[in-house]
């Protein structure tokens, strides 16, 4: 929950910092569907092996740009991982029978916070590019991080922290093989 709330914090900071900084329009369609061709973009795409996000900033300093589109990125890769873990929790349920569904899907809420939290914490990018344009500095980054780190910092936490889960069928459920 302290990685949410810190994540939620992240992307309003970023968002007051960013519309606060410049003239320009929210996003528009036009930003949305060139988003692919962005750099970095390519390389902050999911796949069976790697959670992956990919993220932009500007500013006036290099260095903070760098630091927002990094936050930014974190942030997104860690909502993916959380939807991901979730959306394996409800599976486990339903295939467990699970009795009390909502303090389940709680408990391995704040369990995957713990692990994001661990995991991300020195996550380096995969990808990092720079343009300058009249004074302003825009970091273009991606991050990535294997599906099977996470499972491992899962499985860790939810071992110590949530009695009776059968992790190697959670591990299934959000890894999708065995692992």
């Amino acid at each position: 929950m302290k990685l949410f709330r810190e994540i939620l914090l992240i992307i309003f900071s970023a968002s007051i910092i960013v519309s606060c900084s410049g003239s320009k329009n929210l996003a528009t369609e036009e930003k949305t569907t060139a988003s692919s061709s962005l750099p970095c973009a390519e390389k902050g795409i999911s796949d069976a092996d790697f959670f992956r996000a990919c993220a932009d900033a500007t500013s006036s300093n290099i260095g903070l740009a760098r630091e927002k589109a990094m936050a930014e990125a974190k942030s997104s890769l860690g909502k993916a991982i959380i939807d991901k873990v979730l959306t394996a929790a409800k599976h486990y349920i339903v295939e467990e029978n699970v009795s009390d569904k909502d303090a389940f899907v709680k408990n391995i809420e704040i369990v995957s916070n713990k692990a994001i939290d661990i995991a991300l914490k020195d996550i380096s990018p995969v990808c990092e590019k720079y343009s300058e344009t009249n004074g302003r500095y825009t970091a273009y980054v991606a991050v990535e991080i294997s599906r099977q780190t996470i499972n491992d910092k899962l499985k860790r936490i939810i071992e110590n922290d949530i009695p009776n889960v059968d992790m190697e069928k959670f591990g299934v459920l959000f890894c999708g093989s065995p692992k």
